[in-house]
């Protein structure tokens, strides 16, 4: 039974170096769904942040106290963060 197994055969993992290749392979496809998952959860807090500070400028509805500046500071502040790391993928 001793069958020769063609070079193109990438079937079955064969040695370390296609599972270090499957390893990476693995890597980048996670960090797309991080990159991705970034992106599509940053734009709402940074909408949400915008208008929120928008509204507090020119005074239609939102509170102006000090933990509403805050609070509306911080979700544009996390928001414009995921944007920027999802847009900038190391996994290219």
């Amino acid at each position: 039974m001793n069958k020769k197994i063609p070079k193109d055969d990438n079937t079955v993992i064969m040695s370390d170096k296609y599972l270090s290749e499957s390893g990476v392979q693995g890597g980048k496809v996670i960090g797309e769904h991080i990159s991705l998952g970034s992106f599509i959860i940053g734009i709402p807090f940074l909408i949400i942040g915008s208008v929120a500070l928008i509204g507090m400028l020119f005074g239609f509805g939102f509170p102006t106290h000090a933990a509403g500046i805050i609070g509306a500071l911080l979700i544009t502040a996390i928001g414009l963060l995921l944007v920027i790391g999802g847009y900038n993928r190391p996994f290219a």
